[in-house]
């Protein structure tokens, strides 16, 4: 893995102005970043480097940081992988098992969930976390939403007045927020205002093909969302008085947690043992969906080879960008960048013989 570039200056400045325009302008040497996570949609199943601008040398480093969090997230699924099977041989050990050595197994089955859920929390790349609560990958390329709804909202009922909605959350901040719903509004117009009024929470609020309010929020936020939203209004939309617990219901009612496997009784270990051979399942989804990332990153690093027009020479024959062609930064060396630029290349499965021949004229 690469150490990132970092500089204080934002880029490298051509000391030839007798060069070629395409060859004068600016390189930035900076540090990988993360990506955002408002990209549009049409672009997530996409590597970021697609339909970018900007230098190899950046766009490379890109690829890098991507190819490395697909690699972090495959680690991550293989050894999630192997505590579920654990789990799951040894669950079934404990459904036979005779009475004087299921308190062995139950401590057993106790610690290996444990590290299951350890692991959603504590596998990183660059500081942030490469999975989700229920072992889905989480990549910044690829924002997902959890979808939800929140039963006890009355919205077909006549309404006579306006109404103040107040919604108070069990966990996270703000903990609380409200909105005023004209009487005459559609179901359209109290989304957009109920949209408003947990953006601070980053909750999205629409209507769906049913005329029913579907609510979303970014995936990463849904385990403290669930931990409770408290609800009240003025009798109309919502009931009047003390606030009433929302029942919430993702939308994805077979998704599973593994804090939430229970072995504690035969009963609930047969469903645990049901809900771990679908875990088990979208783990090898989500493998192949990181096979294809890498893929993507490859074949988007070569096709941006192939289209940039910097001028043969940059680097030479042996992939190494030439002393003479820039004017590295005074605490930037060129020998940092020159050992840079062909191991993130690498990273990308392009080897320098391939760079070379990609920049030719």
């Amino acid at each position: 893995m690469v150490n990132q570039i970092t500089s204080s200056h934002s880029t490298l400045r051509s000391s030839d102005s007798t060069q070629p325009d395409r060859i004068a302008k600016q390189l930035p040497v900076v540090a990988v970043a993360k990506v955002s996570d408002k990209q549009p949609k049409q672009q997530q199943q996409h590597s970021s480097l697609a339909g970018k601008n900007g230098s190899l040398l950046v766009q490379t480093s890109e690829a890098h940081r991507q190819a490395a969090q697909a690699q972090s997230t495959q680690k991550a699924l293989q050894e999630a992988s192997e505590l579920l099977g654990q789990l799951r041989q040894m669950a079934r050990r404990s459904l036979n098992a005779q009475e004087n050595k299921k308190d062995q197994l139950q401590q057993s089955l106790h610690q290996l969930k444990n590290k299951l859920v350890k692991l959603t929390r504590e596998a990183k790349y660059e500081g942030e976390q490469v999975l989700h609560h229920d072992l889905t990958p989480r990549l910044s390329e690829q924002p997902q939403q959890e979808g939800f709804s929140v039963k006890g909202l009355r919205l077909n009922t006549l309404r006579q007045q306006d109404e103040i909605l107040r919604f108070q959350f069990d966990s996270g901040t703000p903990n609380s927020v409200r909105a005023r719903i004209d009487n005459d509004e559609t179901t359209e117009e109290i989304a957009d205002k109920l949209s408003q009024a947990f953006a601070p929470r980053s909750i999205q609020v629409e209507v769906d093909k049913y005329g029913d309010l579907a609510f979303s929020v970014p995936k990463e936020q849904w385990s403290e969302i669930k931990k409770g939203i408290w609800m009240s209004g003025g009798g109309q939309i919502l009931p009047s008085g003390n606030p009433v617990k929302a029942k919430l219901e993702s939308k994805d009612k077979a998704a599973v947690e593994p804090q939430e496997l229970d072995f504690g009784k035969p009963q609930s270990t047969r469903k645990a043992l049901a809900d771990i051979e679908r875990m088990m399942q979208k783990i090898q989804q989500a493998l192949s969906q990181m096979s294809k990332v890498q893929r993507q990153v490859s074949l988007d690093l070569e096709q941006l080879m192939t289209t940039n027009q910097m001028k043969s020479g940059v680097i030479n024959a042996d992939g190494v960008i030439e002393a003479s062609w820039l004017e590295a930064p005074d605490d930037v060396s060129l020998q940092l960048i020159d050992n840079a630029v062909p191991t993130l290349l690498a990273q990308a499965n392009a080897s320098r013989h391939n760079v070379v021949a990609l920049l030719e004229p």
